[in-house]
C-alpha cells in the first residue's frame, strides 16, 4: 500500500512554527524584538478596514509608498485604510511618516489568513513587487495599481500592470505610453486620476529669500541599460558647475535616492565630485547655502526657479507645479528624435545633449533670465494630467475608490456564496 505523506503546509503546528520563525527573523534583521509581536492579533486589529495599502519591498524603496501617504490619510477620512508591509524595518520607517496603522506580515500564510478574515474591499499597490501577487489572493476585493510616480521611463510600461483589476493613470500621456509599448493593453482597466499627491503638498523648502533657486535633480541609472536615463555621470558635473556661476543663486542638488548609494563607480564618482563642488562654493559664499536635499522632492520643486532633470517623474511634476518655471532635460544618448518619442514632455523644453553641453553656461543663464519658450507648456500639462485645477486629482482618486467599493459591495451580494 502506498504511503501518502502528510502535507506540512496543512499542519497547524508547522504553520505556527513557520510564522514565529518569520517573526524572529525580522526581529533579528530589524534589531528589534518588537517585530515578533507584529504577528499577533492582526486579525482582530484589522477587521474594520475597507482599504488595504500594500507594500512588499524593503526600506530602501519606501520612497515609493511614502509619497502616497498624504493621499491615503485623506482617503482614511471616508474609508478606513490599513498599511501592510512585508518587512519590519519598512514598517518602523513608515510609522514615523504617518498616523495611519502600519503592520508587518512576514509570510504568505499569515497574509492569506489576514486577508480571508477581513473585509478589505480595495487593495492599493504602488509598484510591481513580486509579493503583490500574494496579496492578490484577496478574492472579494478590487486590486488597483497606482504606481509611484508619473514618468516616461520604460518601467512605466510593464505588462504586469494589467494583472490588476484597475490601472490608475495620470492622464492621456500614460494611456498612450501603454498603448504604444505593449502588444496588448486594456483601456477598460485604465482610470485617469491625475496626480493626487500634487493636491496635498507639504510646506515648501525654506530657502534664502531674494535668491534664485536652481535645482539639479537627476534620476538613477536604472536596473538595466535600456532603463538608464541618468545624467549624473555624463553631464552632472558640468551642469552644477554652470549653476554655481549664476550670481545671487542657491543650487539645490536633489538626486534620486539610489544615486547617493549607487555601487557603480561612474555614478558614485560623479556624485562625489558634485558634492565637492557644492562644498567648495559654500566655503566661498556661506550665505548661498548650496546643498544636497534628500526626501520628498515636492518641497524642492515648489521653490525651484530652474529645474534640470532627466526622464523622471520629477520633470513632469515640475511641469504641473510650476508652469511659469524654467526647465531643461538631459538626454544621455544624445538622440533627440528617439528622446522625443520616449519623453514627449521634452518637446516643450530645451534638451541637453553632447552637442550643446559645452554651451551649458549660456543655456542656464538664459533660462534663469526667463528666456524660455513656454508656448507648449499648457498643452503638455493637459496631455499628461488632464484637468489641472487644484483639488481635481484628489477628487478623482477618491471617486475611483468610492465607485470601486460600491461595485464590490454590489457584486459580493450577487455571489452564490453570499446567499
Amino acid at each position: 500500500m502506498a504511503i501518502i505523506p502528510r502535507r506540512f503546509d496543512s499542519n497547524p503546528w508547522y504553520l505556527r512554527i513557520r510564522r514565529m520563525g518569520g517573526a524572529a527573523y525580522h526581529a533579528w534583521i530589524a534589531n528589534d524584538p518588537k517585530a515578533i509581536s507584529e504577528f499577533k492579533d492582526l486579525k482582530n486589529n484589522s477587521q474594520n478596514y475597507e482599504v488595504l495599502a500594500y507594500f512588499g519591498d524593503d526600506v530602501s524603496r519606501s520612497y515609493q509608498i511614502a509619497q502616497w501617504l498624504p493621499v491615503y490619510e485623506e482617503l482614511n477620512k471616508t474609508h478606513k485604510v490599513q498599511i501592510i508591509c512585508r518587512q519590519f524595518p519598512t514598517t518602523k520607517h513608515l510609522r514615523k511618516l504617518t498616523s495611519l496603522p502600519v503592520n508587518s506580515v512576514y509570510d504568505f500564510f499569515t497574509l492569506t489568513d489576514l486577508i480571508e478574515s477581513n473585509n478589505y474591499k480595495v487593495v492599493l499597490y504602488v509598484n510591481n513587487s513580486f509579493t503583490n501577487f500574494q496579496a492578490m489572493a484577496a478574492k472579494k476585493a478590487f486590486h488597483v495599481h497606482l504606481n509611484h510616480g508619473e514618468s516616461d521611463k520604460m518601467s512605466m510600461t510593464s505588462r504586469q500592470m494589467y494583472a490588476y483589476d484597475v490601472v490608475a493613470v495620470a492622464g492621456q500621456a500614460a494611456k498612450d505610453r501603454l498603448k504604444n509599448a505593449l502588444i496588448v493593453s486594456d483601456e477598460n482597466k485604465e482610470v485617469v486620476i491625475g496626480r493626487p499627491q500634487l493636491d496635498l503638498l507639504q510646506k515648501p523648502l525654506e530657502v534664502n529669500s531674494g535668491r534664485k533657486v536652481l535645482v539639479y535633480a537627476p534620476t538613477w541609472e536604472g536596473d538595466q541599460e535600456a532603463n538608464n536615463y541618468s545624467s549624473v555621470d555624463v553631464y552632472g558635473e558640468q551642469i552644477v558647475s554652470a549653476m554655481l556661476k549664476v550670481s545671487n543663486a542657491t543650487v539645490l542638488y536633489k538626486p534620486h535616492p539610489k544615486v547617493t548609494t549607487s555601487p557603480k563607480p561612474k555614478i558614485a564618482n560623479a556624485h562625489k565630485k558634485i558634492m565637492g563642488l557644492l562644498d567648495s562654493a559654500n566655503s566661498k559664499d556661506p550665505i548661498a547655502k548650496h546643498q544636497l536635499v534628500t526626501g520628498d522632492p515636492m518641497p524642492v520643486l515648489q521653490v525651484a526657479d530652474l529645474l534640470v532633470s532627466d526622464v523622471s517623474a520629477v520633470t513632469i511634476d515640475y511641469l504641473y507645479l510650476k508652469p511659469q518655471g524654467a526647465m531643461l532635460m538631459c538626454d544621455r544618448r544624445s538622440n533627440i528624435s528617439d528622446f522625443a518619442q520616449v519623453a514627449p514632455v521634452s518637446k516643450a523644453v530645451t534638451v541637453i545633449t553632447k552637442e550643446n553641453i559645452n554651451n551649458i553656461d549660456k543655456l542656464i543663464s538664459e533660462h534663469v533670465a526667463g528666456q524660455v519658450d513656454r508656448t507648449s507648456y499648457d498643452s503638455m500639462r493637459n496631455y499628461y494630467f488632464g484637468d489641472t485645477k487644484p483639488g481635481s486629482s484628489i477628487n478623482r482618486f477618491s471617486k475611483m475608490v468610492d465607485d470601486l467599493i460600491k461595485r464590490r459591495d454590489k457584486r459580493v451580494l450577487e455571489l452564490p456564496t453570499s446567499k
